[in-house]
């Protein structure tokens, strides 16, 4: 079933966003008529829900919609690259990319599903649980978002710029 059968809304933000006919939608979050699809890995210690997924030239694509995004941030892209992780053990295949949906006039960022990016995500992910461990979280202070914030005059890691 696709996307463009539910509204000429959904139909216009899909090409609005880039997403060809050759796409097949599998589910999206909040559907009532497709099922949403959460991945829970006991094996990798992550879990997951994609806001879609899409079938797309034979792989498994999950989609991630950020609609108050201005641009792409670290953040995002490890979010999908975990996504990407959990439809690779749950799909049986590895998504070559993913998809970030920004903003309201819904840009369509392709991410690639790179060995450098997944090496990435694995300290990241190292680093998140040693946190949960007990290692003390390094904080990484910005002169430029310390500047504008309520409490930096009583912060002791604060980036003076």
């Amino acid at each position: 079933m696709m996307i463009d059968a539910f509204s000429s809304t959904a139909q216009k933000k899909r090409k609005e966003a880039g997403f060809s006919d050759k796409s097949e939608t599998v589910s999206i979050d909040g559907s009532k008529t497709l099922a949403v699809r959460e991945y829970i890995s006991e094996i990798q210690g992550l879990a997951g829900k994609p806001d879609a997924v899409i079938s797309e030239g034979g792989n498994i694509i999950p989609v991630e919609r950020k609609p108050l995004a201005k641009k792409v941030r670290d953040r995002y892209i490890a979010q999908l690259l975990v996504y990407m992780r959990l439809v690779e053990e749950f799909e049986g295949k590895k998504p070559p990319y993913g998809y970030l949906i920004l903003g309201p006039k819904c840009r369509r960022v392709k991410i690639y599903n790179s060995e450098e990016r997944q090496r990435w995500l694995s300290k990241i992910l190292e680093e998140m649980r040693a946190v949960i461990e007990g290692t003390p979280a390094v904080p990484s202070p910005s002169p430029k978002k310390c500047a504008g914030c309520e409490v930096r005059n009583e912060c002791s890691v604060r980036a003076d710029g």
